[in-house]
């Protein structure tokens, strides 16, 4: 998608939330990058709201980039709700599955299975403790950042992925990849991303 293409989505829509997220690993040349556009985004786009997923890496730079800019429109999913809270901003909003209703909480598992069927047998071990417990929370999280919550959190209208290029779907990060694709929400990897940034009008960030 070129910038033109995503700034006529944002523009048209009255209140669009966008992912931003990826791999763990990246360089700070990468995270700087993230951090770069996510914050001329939040200027350039004053009813734009932002979620990520809390982990360390892309998550994190690209929250980075929000949070300096514009705290209250970052939306952070985490896998449980003690999750890295010492790393919270006071001003972002934070949730995770286990606000979710039990009706909400079986669609989100059954779409968790039809985008990673591999990983069914996780799901049986969800709020169990344990490594299975902590990777089925991580992955319903994942799912949830696309789902939303009906009422509360709308669906993502696109999604800015930092991946491997080598293996886009690889981990976590392509489960959520796959989940857009299943709800028809656009990606955007960073090969197309990272070239907004010459596009996108100089704001106060750039200082």
């Amino acid at each position: 998608m070129q910038f033109h293409e995503f700034s006529g989505l944002i523009s048209r829509l009255p209140d669009p939330v966008i992912l931003i997220e990826g791999r763990r690993t990246i360089t700070p040349a990468a995270g700087a990058a993230a951090r770069r556009v996510s914050a001329r985004l939040a200027e350039c786009f004053p009813h734009l709201k932002f979620r990520s997923g809390n982990a360390s890496g892309s998550d994190e730079a690209f929250a980075a980039g929000v949070l300096a800019v514009a705290p209250e429109r970052m939306q952070i999913i985490a896998p449980y709700a003690s999750h890295r809270k010492k790393q919270r901003h006071p001003h972002a909003h934070y949730d995770s599955p286990e606000s979710l209703s039990a009706d909400a909480m079986a669609i989100i598992q059954a779409m968790t299975i039809a985008a990673t069927p591999a990983n069914k047998g996780l799901m049986k071990w969800y709020q169990r403790g344990g490594k299975l417990g902590s990777q089925a929370a991580c992955l319903i999280r994942d799912t949830m950042k696309v789902t939303g919550i009906s009422g509360q959190l709308s669906p993502p209208v696109a999604a800015l992925f930092f991946v491997d290029p080598a293996d886009p779907e690889a981990g976590g990060t392509g489960h959520t990849i796959r989940v857009c694709h299943h709800a028809g929400v656009p990606v955007i990897f960073q090969d197309h991303w990272a070239t907004w940034i010459e596009t996108l009008p100089k704001t106060a960030s750039d200082a």
